[in-house]
């Protein structure tokens, strides 16, 4: 297949509707139903225990649904079409309880309660379901590496923007209209983005010619691909150090640099992600003439090697000019692992003989979120074990050292692990050759 620069950018889009969508969910979900409806924190952690448990199904079944669809129009279009106004308006009720669910306060079995629980599920489903479909696109629409790298840049730029605008202006636009109104604004952008992808997306229509993959067998041919394996462990380490500097950023500042305004803060997380932005070219030039795993570990690398002066920064503007560098390295760690993962499923193709990117991308999506309860279980347990405590003004002296230890020392640990991963990743050179030539694809 062949796009022109207008379609590959309209595909691009998409990441913009996801990442809208899932990090202004992510971002401000628990402090709407905890700091302004009242809901209380133990009634809340039982609904994110239920939420956790439904995840350990909720990909792989999309992924696997996904890869056993029909029709003329192809597998993953399909959905894309039918889902993207659904999931914008399941954000929006996210934000809308009825307000007499509200008034019967917020204890556990609450009116109140059910719904978030419900629209939780509700959201996550959705959003699983036409995400997974979204990223199975790119490794069948784009087989040629030089593609992949480019198309991937501007998707995690997308992304950023994304990011930023739901991280900096969500409670923002909430405050001045409504939550009601942010959640119908962003979630009319999140459909949008969605139906605008599909003006760049194509795939061939899938017949009964090709061999549907029973799901135990499904799981069975991914957790055997030994490229795989080696990919998750990587990509498992590379998604704890990208959960665990925005978790601990707000605090470092405050603790560690006594910054307590808030969009100072921000700026520290904020500076990174808008240096990453030019910054995903660097890499797709890198991709194309390294190839995507030698440049994914120079990244590893570079990104440890300026997450380091942290652990020993004494002012905010040595800070920030410390996480302003690191959005280099960042760029790297966000753009190369969709193309390696490609490649991953390139190879898988062979011995399925059918395209399987739903359940990969889908398996792939439930392991990273041992992530969540790695980063969050690390970061509570060392505020526990230095004597943090919310109601002081002046936290003990170990706080601040341990803050310091939590946003360098883990993530480099993590580096070091994923590099390993690398270096064990059999999937390159003359292998990656030879499943680009078999699959009759470009090696780029």
């Amino acid at each position: 297949m062949q796009f022109s620069y207008g379609k590959k950018l309209a595909y691009a889009f998409g990441m913009f509707g996801v990442a809208l969508s899932y990090q202004a969910f992510i971002g401000w979900i628990q402090f709407y139903y905890l700091d302004v409806l009242r809901m209380a924190p133990l009634a809340m952690t039982a609904a994110w225990v239920i939420f956790t448990v439904w995840n350990v199904f909720n990909d792989p079944i999309a992924g696997q649904i996904s890869d056993r669809t029909r029709t003329r129009w192809g597998r993953r279009i399909p959905w894309i079409v039918g889902l993207s106004i659904p999931i914008g308006l399941s954000f929006y009720s996210l934000w809308v309880p009825p307000h007499r669910f509200v008034a019967g306060g917020g204890q556990m079995w609450s009116a109140l309660w059910w719904y978030f629980l419900a629209a939780l599920l509700i959201f996550d489903t959705l959003w699983s379901a036409i995400t997974i479909n979204y990223v199975a696109l790119f490794p069948e629409m784009y087989p040629d590496q030089a593609q992949r790298a480019s198309v991937s840049a501007w998707r995690q730029a997308f992304a950023i923007v994304a990011l930023i605008l739901a991280v900096t202006f969500t409670k923002e636009i909430a405050d001045t209209v409504g939550w009601g109104v942010m959640g119908m604004l962003l979630g009319g952008l999140t459909t949008l983005a969605f139906f605008i992808s599909l003006l760049g997306s194509r795939e061939r229509g899938r017949g009964q010619e090709e061999p549907e993959v029973p799901f135990r067998q499904a799981l069975r041919y991914t957790y055997e691909n030994r490229s795989f394996r080696w990919f998750l462990l990587m990509n498992l380490m590379v998604e704890f150090t990208l959960l665990v500097l925005p978790a601990v950023v707000p605090l470092y500042a405050k603790y560690v640099l006594g910054e307590t305004d808030g969009l100072r803060q921000g700026l520290l997380s904020g500076a990174a992600f808008l240096v990453a932005v030019p910054s995903f070219f660097l890499w797709a030039w890198a991709a194309r003439y390294w190839g995507t795993r030698k440049s994914l570990m120079a990244a590893m690398v570079l990104f440890g090697l300026l997450l380091t002066p942290l652990l020993f920064v004494q002012s905010y503007p040595q800070a920030m000019a410390t996480t302003a560098a690191l959005g280099v390295g960042l760029a790297g760690l966000l753009m190369l692992r969709d193309i390696l993962l490609a490649d991953v499923i390139d190879e898988d193709s062979l011995v399925a003989e059918t395209r399987r990117e739903g359940m990969y991308f889908g398996m792939n999506g439930f392991v990273i979120r041992a992530a969540f309860a790695a980063q969050g279980v690390m970061l509570g347990g060392m505020l526990a074990l230095t004597g943090y405590n919310p109601a002081l003004e002046s936290q003990p002296a170990g706080v601040a050292t341990g803050l310091r230890l939590l946003i360098t020392v883990a993530p480099v640990v993590a580096m070091i692990m994923a590099f390993f991963a690398m270096v064990r990743y059999p999937l390159h050179g003359e292998r990656l050759a030879e499943v680009k030539r078999a699959v009759g694809e470009s090696v780029g």
